[in-house]
């Protein structure tokens, strides 16, 4: 069973590497300026009914008229009710041209592929794009504008008024990014059931789409995410119990979704299947300190201490540090 994709299935996919830079480059773009439309209709409106609202007040004494007060009154009400309406409609709105951006860059993606959908890696390096699009976005919301060096003293006020503004937005964008990113792995399984490598990379895509559903309302998804990438692990091991690259994706995923004694456990096994590696030796050990097993992590630093291995003093530095 091969880690890899089978070298009759290799395409020179040069032209679409090359392309993807500007690919995500045009799809942030676009995001940016969707997103920031929204913010700023809000913010003009905000500041139409603050104006409004003051020259109410500062006229008011003015206003003898009935009929003029109830004018004024009158435009107050109509700004707010014409608000309402329209922002109804850009909210039922924004989450379709997100999904646009989301097809515009697929889109992108296959007509750079030279391989037709169905066909064998197709739909795996576009998965790939997507995820890679989607770790862009990380902390996206918190640098939406840049502040000039003269006001570095309200920095973190206006990171923060960015991702009270845009952090929804980029939360939504990352999650249909993700979950194309699943699908796309679901249609190259039909294609390479057992290719491993797809299986890995499908498993991967599960553990960041469980962290997205970190939180309070998000639980029970969350649980079928990350048994659905726990799924795949075992896919991985099943097919492939001796292979150091399977156990390297196992041990790797496990981290990511916080499951200590499952990571060990690979840990573990690579270490059997590579004895020789002082590298998996001193991580292992280093699991050990902070799950609290000290006894196991100073026979690790004993090991590594005799083999005069650089890190030994590092991984004792780590004895009762608890995760």
């Amino acid at each position: 069973m091969a880690t890899n994709l089978d070298n009759e299935r290799a395409f020179d996919d040069a032209f679409f590497q090359h392309n993807l830079p500007q690919y995500y480059r045009a799809i942030l773009k676009q995001f940016r300026k969707v997103t920031h439309s929204f913010v700023t209709f809000n913010l003009a409106f905000l500041t139409l009914f603050i104006t409004e609202l003051f020259l109410f007040f500062f006229f008011l004494p003015f206003l003898s008229k009935s009929a003029v007060f109830a004018f004024a009154l009158g435009g107050l009400f109509l700004t707010c009710f014409s608000y309402f309406v329209l922002l109804f409609y850009y909210q039922a709105k924004k989450p379709e041209q997100l999904v646009q951006l989301k097809n515009q860059f697929i889109q992108s993606c296959r007509q750079a592929i030279s391989l037709p959908p169905g066909e064998a890696q197709h739909h795996l390096s576009i998965a790939e794009a997507l995820s890679k699009l989607s770790t862009y976005l990380h902390d996206f919301e918190w640098n939406f504008y840049n502040v000039p060096k003269i006001l570095g003293f309200f920095s973190k006020t206006i990171s923060r008024f960015s991702a009270y503004c845009y952090g929804e937005d980029v939360y939504n964008m990352k999650l249909f990014l993700l979950q194309a990113a699943v699908d796309e792995h679901l249609k190259q399984i039909r294609v390479t059931p057992t290719d491993l490598e797809v299986h890995a990379s499908l498993a991967n895509t599960y553990v960041a789409l469980s962290k997205i559903y970190q939180g309070p309302d998000m639980e029970e998804k969350y649980k079928v995410t990350a048994r659905l990438a726990i799924e795949e692990f075992s896919i991985l091991s099943n097919y492939a119990p001796n292979d150091p690259w399977v156990h390297e994706q196992l041990a790797a995923g496990y981290r990511d979704l916080e499951m200590p004694e499952e990571e060990m456990r690979e840990m573990e096994t690579l270490l059997n299947l590579r004895s020789n590696d002082k590298e998996i030796l001193y991580l292992l050990g280093s699991l050990y300190f902070k799950q609290g097993m000290n006894a196991k992590g100073l026979q690790v630093y004993e090991e590594l201490r005799k083999a005069n291995f650089k890190k030994a003093e590092d991984l004792i530095g780590s004895y009762g540090t608890l995760s």
